[in-house]
Formats: structure tokens, C-alpha cells, sequence
């Protein structure tokens, strides 16, 4: 090496460049040519697929969520395009002018809290939120607003236009939205901020509704602009399919109106609900529970009751957890969720068990004296009847109709603890029921080592437990020819386009009882109704089957000191001899009102519940010759101008009553008016001379027979229409008056009474 640069001090400095610069290029050469092969050759796959996946943009498309439908096509959630708002902080803070009137630029000094006013107010948000968004200057994305509405992109578009703000935009996103709000919401349920299902038939079906998002995949340089590259790829997102539900939203209506009614009478702590379903099908035609929710706003809570009792709590730590366990409470759905004991409603079953083993049949008889006593060890546990005198000897259907504990007891004890817990399953009792809504649950039973005092206590509906679709379900089989069917709430699935993708028929557990069994129960069931002239449950012109419950809540649940606290519920379907259609009504521990027996609150609310649906449903009437005795008439037209013997006349043919006020010849008014419908052997008032209308005071008539109702108002000149099932039992009394006592009407009003039976006699 030494002799090297001794020799190249021979060499021209040019000359020496050249051996010294020549070697060292050489070698970068080599290396730069070996770095190039390793990394496009040897290496090349694997540094493309980091290129692209560096310059690769993913873009997410959203797929449309399917529709939910009532069983007549109307639409019960259905998506919509909603927007997004997006702010970038960086352009935020470096663009925001502001303006005179003249059009010149301001200090810009509090500029950014201006906007962020402006801005809040159009989003609806709170201004200190608007701000911390602003602030985080690292970011160019920050979503400030999701999903709002054209409206409110319309309003922020103007205003960004109006002061010339920059670095707010928007993206195109997609809301649910719910056009009946609350109606069946718990059966519909809602999807949260990401439009996922999480309640309800949205979560149920969520997988069926959601669709698959499809993506668009492109290449992009450093300035964002696209680049030409294999790696570009569109992948379509595939909508979601739309369900159409067994839901008549005309039904629902009818079951919620009543329930709000209810829930105003009775104030219940535990809620309340109604279930209809088909007999033939299981298909639920109606769900309604209370309390409910905004399914546009479920987390808002909608129960008065329970806000007032929020409100007492002492710290806002209690507070807060109760309403977040509020808002568990309404979102639950009650039918699927809530177990309870059913009382008296579960006669129905072990009846139904003792007919089909042969161990009970209508001729068979028993004997009640008020209690029955049972030996526990040392102890004698007495075990009462409603009725504390007893109902002496009575046939199978009678105790039925009387509802008699020691009757049951006897006909339990005859099933023995074996057989009866065979047909408890075989009702489908220790099982969900299979209906397609999530969270179902099972109540807690005995099994078949249970002894004789817990036997006879579950033979009239005590100590079991159970849902209320499970006590439906269970009575339905008893009285639709004994089949135990799947309850569903979804008819089928459908496509964009309408077309049927997979439909949900009909699905028989099994058969539990007999057809012949089965026609003895209807007809048992329907003289629970019809007895005495009629019950509390009981409708003009149908035949109308049921039976009531009541089950005092166990009192390890009730604090103490407080009253004790009941659930009451009834079963009714209808027409009796061919059952189309069944409801349960449930009434959770109610506040106010006559809160003595389930007849007394349920059975008046069973009643107009099916007023309701049965005609709504077809179903024809036929009347009883008193029923149509007893029909509304219509008032005669063109009595006016007649002389008042004709017009007397002519109401007497309609089975019409006049009284005359004045001295003319002819009749120059009427009241109630022409063709208005009044009930039969109304009195119309005819005036024969001009002047004022004769008045008078409305009586109270609250408590009083349906007789001495009627009588009492004809004796103040006004006119009645009895309503309630018990109208013709002479155990009936008036509990509401449509006209407050001192009202003044005229003469000829027709006042609306209605009357109920109270006590277990109501059914």
C-alpha cells in the first residue's frame, strides 16, 4: 500500500482522482446494483404489497338495512339517508372569517367561539363540546354531529354560506327510523349509534337486517390523487333483507290504547301488559307491555310513576343508577322476561290434565267448606278458599266457574304429583317457548318430587312460576283442540324487491290433550264468562271464554310495612265454540283503585279488548232475544211538523218513550236529535213550542244496582246506556258515570254507565 501512493506522486493530481475515485464508485456501483436486486428481485413481492397497502384507500359502503313491516305491509322501522358532521380543526383555525355588514373582514379575536356558537346552535350541541372538538389541532377529522337530517344540513349549509366558514363537511350516513314511535316497542326494540340491533327484533334478526357493507379500495399518491394500479377493486355492498311481521298494527293500537288506560286507573309499580295471539297459528297479532319507550328515543325514560319515585331518592348517585336500571326495565320486554305466579289462570291447565288422564270429568263432584287443612309434621297448614264459608258441593264445571281452591287442590291430588308434573311439561312450562324475540326466559318449578302440600298449591297456580307468553301459550293448547304451538312474531323474510326469501309457518309442539277434551274446556271457559248473566270479561253478542288470576307477590319481595301486592291477569279468547283469536292481559301490582280481585281490574279490560278486535277481525255476532231487545234504536227522522199523537206513534214503534213539553199542536223540536242512535225504551223529549231547553241535574248514581242506576236517572228525565260485561248480573254496581254528579244536562241525555261485579263472582 505504501508503494501505492509512492507511485502515485508520479501521477498528475487528475491522475491521482482517478485511482482513488474510480475504486470507491465502483464499490458503491456494486452495492447499489446488489441492494436493487435484493429489493426487486429477491425481496420485490413483499415491498409491493407494503407500497400499495401505504397508498391503498379503503372506503367503506354502507348497506341499507331492511324494513320491518306489520302483517298488512306498514312500516314499522325503516332506514333513511342521514348525514354526518365533520369538522377539520387545522383549516377551522386558520379560515374564519368574519364580516361586517359592508362585507369587510373584522378582528377575528373570538372568531372561533363565534363559530363554534353558530355551529352548536344549527347541530343542537353544546357549545363547550363544539370547542373541545376545535381544539384537537393534530386531527383533520372530527365527527361533531352523527346522523342528523336533511333539514338540519339544509340550516348548516346556510350557514356556512352566510359567514363564509370553511372546514366543515359532511358524510353521507344512514338513521333508523321508527314512524309509530312507541307502538310495539318492545317487540321492535332499536339499533344503537353503529346500526346494530341490540333490543328486540332489530337484534334479533340483526344479521338478516344489516346486509354486508361493501368496500371500494383505490390507490392514492401523496397529494390524495388516485394512481393507476391493479390493487384498485370495487366490492358492492349487499342490502340488507326486510322482515314482515305477524304484527297488525291496527290490533296494536287497540291493545295499547286500553293498556294506557289501565296503567292511568291503576298506577301498577310492576307494569303492565297484553298479548293477543292467533289460536291456529301461534302468530302473535299483538304485543303491548308498559312501561314502553320512544324507539326514535329509548333512553328517555316514559314512565311518570317511576320518574316520581326517582325523584324521592335522596343522593344523585342513587339516582343515576336508578335510572339507568329504569332504562333496563322499559327495554325489557315484559312477556318473555318477566316471570310470575299466575293464580287462578293455571286452572285452566290442571283442569285440562285431570280431563285428559281420566281422573276428573264432568260428572265428577267435590265439596268445598272454605279451607283445607294439610299436616306439616307437627304443624296443620290450613289452606283457604276465596270464599271463606265455602261453596259446598259443586260439579267439575261449577268449581271452575267459582274458581274454588279446595276443589283444586282435590282434582291435583287425584292427578297425583307424577301426572301432574308430566302434563306441566307437556304444556310446555319447564321450556322457552321458541319465539323468535331474544332474552326469553323460564320461571322456576316443582318437579315431580313434590310433595303433597306443594302439589296442591300449584293445582290453583301458586309456587310455580312462569312468563306470561308461557301461561298464553299453555292456555291456548287447552282450547284450540290441544295443540301446543311455537308462538312467532315474524310471518317471513323478503327481499328489495318483495320477494319471499324464507317464510315462518306454523309450527306444532305436540298435542297435549284430546279435540273432545278440549271442547269441554271451551265450554267450561265460557260459562266462567257467561255466568249469572254475565261477568266482567263477558261482550254483547260473543261468545267469549276466560278465566282470571290473582297471585299475591311472595313477601320476601314486599318491604316491611307496605301492603301486600298482587298480579292479576286473564285469560279470554273468543268466539268460545271456535276459537279464533286469545289474549292475556296482566296487571303488575297496581296502586290505585279497587285492587281486591283480577276480575275487577282485568276482567272490564279483557272485555274491551276483544269489543275491540273481534269485529275488527270479522268475527259475527249473534245476539241473545234480551240482547236484542235491549239494542240501540235510532230516532225516527222527520218528526218535526208532526202533530204530537203521530209523533208519539211513530217513537213507539221504535220502542221509544215521548215527553211532550209545551202546549202546541206539533212538534217544532226533538231531543236526543234526529237518527241519533239511543238505547231501546229511551224517552225522547218533543217540544211543541220555541224557547228554552228544559235542563237537569245529573244525579250520582256510583255504586247503585244497573237497576237502580236506570231508575234513578229516568226519574231526573235522563236516559242510559249500560255498559260493562256484568251489565245483567245482579251482583253488578256502577263504578263510573260519563257525567259528574251536579252536571246540568238536558232533558233526553243519554248518560253512559258502566258496571262490574267485584269479587271472584266477576270471573
Amino acid at each position: 500500500m505504501f508503494r501505492f501512493f509512492k507511485r502515485l506522486d508520479k501521477f498528475t493530481s487528475m491522475q491521482r482522482l482517478v485511482f482513488v475515485v474510480c475504486p470507491v464508485m465502483t464499490i458503491i456501483l456494486v452495492w447499489v446494483v446488489a441492494n436493487l436486486f435484493n429489493w426487486s428481485i429477491v425481496r420485490g413481492e413483499e415491498m409491493e404489497g407494503r407500497a400499495a397497502r401505504q397508498q391503498l384507500s379503503d372506503m367503506t359502503i354502507t348497506a341499507n338495512r331492511g324494513t320491518i313491516y306489520d302483517t298488512n305491509m306498514n312500516v314499522l322501522a325503516q332506514s333513511a339517508t342521514a348525514w354526518n358532521i365533520i369538522i377539520d380543526p387545522n383549516t377551522i383555525d386558520e379560515n374564519i372569517p368574519e364580516k361586517d355588514a359592508e362585507g369587510n373582514l373584522i378582528d377575528k379575536e373570538g372568531d372561533l367561539e363565534r363559530f363554534a356558537t353558530r355551529l352548536a346552535e344549527v347541530l343542537g350541541k353544546d357549545v363547550d363540546y363544539i370547542l373541545e372538538q376545535m381544539s384537537y389541532t393534530t386531527k383533520n377529522y372530527r365527527k361533531v354531529a352523527d346522523r342528523v337530517d336533511k333539514n338540519t344540513v339544509t340550516a348548516l349549509q346556510e350557514m356556512l354560506s352566510e359567514y363564509g366558514y370553511v372546514g366543515v363537511s359532511t358524510e353521507v350516513s344512514t338513521k333508523r327510523y321508527y314512524p309509530y314511535s312507541t307502538l310495539a316497542s318492545s317487540v321492535i326494540g332499536f339499533c344503537n349509534s353503529e346500526n346494530t340491533g341490540v333490543y328486540g327484533l332489530e337484534a334479533q334478526y340483526n344479521s338478516v337486517l344489516s346486509g354486508v357493507n361493501g368496500r371500494v379500495i383505490t390507490a392514492k399518491d401523496a397529494l390524495g390523487d388516485n394512481l393507476p394500479t391493479t390493487y384498485e377493486k370495487t366490492f358492492d355492498a349487499v342490502d340488507g333483507y326486510s322482515i314482515v311481521t305477524t304484527i297488525d298494527t291496527v290490533i296494536q293500537q287497540y291493545i295499547e290504547k286500553e293498556l294506557q288506560s289501565a296503567v292511568d286507573q291503576y298506577q301498577p309499580e310492576g307494569g303492565a301488559l297484553i298479548m293477543v295471539m292467533d289460536t291456529n297459528t301461534g302468530a302473535i297479532l299483538g304485543m303491548a307491555d308498559y312501561p314502553h319507550y320512544d324507539c326514535n328515543d329509548p333512553y328517555t325514560l316514559t314512565y311518570q310513576y317511576t320518574l316520581d319515585q326517582i325523584e324521592e331518592l335522596e343522593t344523585e348517585d342513587e339516582k343515576t343508577e336508578a335510572r339507568q336500571e329504569a332504562r333496563e326495565a322499559q327495554w325489557q320486554n315484559k312477556a318473555i322476561t318477566d316471570t310470575y305466579e299466575p293464580g287462578s289462570v293455571f286452572k285452566v291447565v290442571t283442569a285440562s290434565a285431570a280431563l285428559e288422564e281420566g281422573t276428573a270429568s264432568l260428572a265428577s263432584t267435590y265439596y268445598c267448606n272454605g279451607v283445607v287443612n294439610f299436616q306439616d309434621g307437627s304443624s296443620t297448614l290450613s289452606i283457604h278458599c276465596h270464599n271463606r264459608t265455602g261453596h259446598g258441593a259443586e260439579t267439575f264445571t261449577q268449581a271452575l266457574v267459582n274458581s274454588c281452591n279446595p276443589a283444586f287442590m282435590q282434582i291435583g291430588l287425584d292427578l297425583g304429583q307424577e301426572r301432574f308434573f308430566e302434563y306441566y311439561q307437556a304444556f310446555g312450562l319447564s321450556e322457552k317457548t321458541g319465539i323468535d324475540l331474544p332474552a326469553e326466559r323460564i320461571g322456576v318449578y316443582y318437579d315431580d318430587t313434590m310433595n303433597n302440600i306443594s302439589l296442591a298449591s300449584c293445582s290453583f297456580g301458586q309456587s310455580n312460576t312462569m312468563t306470561p307468553l308461557q301461561m298464553l301459550t299453555a292456555a291456548v293448547a287447552a282450547i284450540n283442540g290441544g295443540n301446543l304451538l311455537v308462538p312467532r312474531v315474524v310471518d317471513r323474510i323478503i327481499d328489495s324487491d318483495g320477494n319471499t326469501v324464507q317464510e315462518f309457518g306454523t309450527t306444532v309442539k305436540r298435542q297435549v290433550i284430546s279435540e273432545e277434551n278440549s271442547a269441554i274446556m271451551r265450554d267450561a271457559l265460557e260459562q266462567v264468562v257467561s255466568a249469572n248473566g254475565g261477568t266482567n270479561a263477558y261482550v254483547k253478542g260473543y261468545s267469549i271464554g276466560g278465566k282470571s288470576g290473582t297471585a299475591q307477590i311472595l313477601s320476601n319481595k314486599v318491604e316491611e310495612g307496605e301492603e301486600e301486592m298482587y298480579v292479576f291477569s286473564y285469560f279470554v279468547f273468543a268466539p268460545a265454540d271456535d276459537p279464533q283469536v286469545a289474549a292475556i292481559v296482566l296487571i303488575d301490582s297496581p296502586t290505585q283503585g279497587d285492587t281486591s280481585y283480577a276480575n275487577t281490574v282485568v276482567g272490564p279490560l279483557a272485555s274491551s279488548i276483544m269489543q275491540d278486535i273481534l269485529p275488527y277481525l270479522g268475527v259475527t255476532t249473534t245476539f241473545t232475544e234480551e240482547e236484542l231487545e235491549n239494542q240501540d234504536v235510532s230516532v225516527p227522522n222527520n218528526l218535526v211538523g208532526l202533530d204530537v199523537a203521530t209523533a208519539k206513534s211513530k217513537l213507539s214503534s221504535q220502542g221509544l218513550d215521548a215527553y211532550v213539553i209545551g202546549n202546541g199542536d206539533s212538534v217544532v223540536d226533538v231531543f236526543p236529535d234526529e237518527s241519533s242512535r239511543v238505547p231501546n225504551e229511551s224517552t225522547i223529549v218533543l217540544y211543541t213550542e220555541s224557547g228554552d231547553i228544559s235542563m237537569v241535574t245529573m244525579p250520582n248514581v256510583i255504586g247503585l244496582s244497573p237497576t237502580q242506576a236506570s231508575q234513578t236517572l229516568g226519574n231526573y228525565g235522563l236516559n242510559v246506556r249500560v255498559t260493562g260485561g256484568a251489565a245483567n248480573n245482579a251482583k253488578a254496581k256502577v263504578v263510573s258515570q260519563e257525567y259528574e254528579a251536579g252536571d246540568s244536562l238536558a232533558r233526553g241525555t243519554v248518560v253512559e254507565i258502566e258496571c262490574v261485579v267485584s269479587g271472584e263472582d266477576g270471573a
